[in-house]
């Protein structure tokens, strides 16, 4: 399916948030059922995962606690999983974005999003490592104005959370300035400050609202079926010490971890659309079609 939508334009907050609709209205089939399809095994040994972590806890006696070392072992295991699956799915919903903005149309399939990921694997762990090293760098000064906001009243948690977003909207952009060769790894932090620089806080708005919006959304679509199991497991299962020790507990507790998982995989797909908007159009903005033509030029294209 061809997908009429211009990546590449100048955007105020509201065209971001209107725009990441558009986009996602467009392409939401082809972009979940190829981003979960290529995920379908992870996420099924997660859920292998937490069942069986289920089993190690047990809520009869007076707290609840493992019934050994074992469980805490597995449970350090679970969240290097989790970590892994949400980096890994971060990855190919990038790799999707770059194969649907540079053909403009949802005929490529997972074989090809993969292959993209497999090929430049390499660069997603260099700028994970070089990632850490500029989150050091920035952390202290980070630190100050995220406490200095946590003292504004009312709008305080909006700006740590703006702020957060400024964060991940840079750390996107350089990534993606080094992945498709516009800068090295030395110098794509830098590189993509200098290209955001100007409406940075605008860009962070428009990200923090973006994500405000998905999440709302998720959740409203996500509570009535919540409340059907809830009432059905209250009225019909009983929910007490014993049934959490039950299998039908054990199984109720592993698809509320596997809800959890989802919804977080959701909110990272939606993250990479929003972010890409926002880097073609600070691209753009900053470059014109200039940097195109330079690329071409670098990449030996018009030799």
């Amino acid at each position: 399916m061809e997908v009429e939508f211009e990546f590449q334009k100048e955007r105020k907050i509201g065209d971001f948030v209107q725009n990441f609709i558009d986009l996602f209205k467009l392409i939401y089939k082809h972009f979940v059922t190829t981003i979960f399809g290529l995920s379908a095994l992870p996420l099924a040994g997660i859920a292998l995962v937490y069942y069986f972590l289920s089993t190690k806890i047990t809520f009869s006696a007076s707290s609840s606690s493992f019934e050994d070392i074992d469980g805490f072992t597995w449970a350090g295991l679970l969240i290097l999983a989790l970590i892994g699956l949400g980096l890994y799915v971060y990855g190919i919903s990038i790799e999707y974005f770059i194969l649907l903005k540079e053909r403009k149309n949802t005929l490529f399939t997972g074989k090809e999003v993969l292959q993209n990921f497999r090929a430049n694997i390499g660069r997603y762990f260099m700028f994970l490592f070089a990632m850490v090293l500029a989150l050091i760098v920035v952390s202290i000064p980070l630190a100050i104005v995220a406490i200095l906001s946590a003292f504004i009243p009312f709008i305080g948690s909006f700006a740590i959370g703006i702020l957060m977003s400024i964060v991940g909207i840079w750390l996107f952009s350089s990534f993606l300035f080094y992945r498709e060769g516009y800068s090295e790894l030395g110098s794509c932090f830098t590189d993509s400050y200098v290209m955001l620089s100007k409406k940075l806080i605008q860009y962070g708005v428009a990200t923090y609202i973006v994500n405000f919006i998905f999440q709302m959304a998720i959740m409203m679509i996500s509570i009535i079926p919540m409340i059907i199991i809830s009432l059905i497991s209250y009225n019909f299962l009983g929910l007490d010490a014993a049934f959490f020790d039950s299998s039908w507990g054990k199984l109720l507790m592993t698809l509320g971890g596997m809800f959890i998982t989802l919804f977080t995989l959701f909110l990272y797909m939606a993250g990479v659309l929003a972010n890409g908007i926002i880097y073609e159009t600070a691209k753009d903005l900053k470059f014109g079609e200039r940097i195109y033509g330079i690329i071409d030029q670098i990449g030996g294209k018009n030799e």
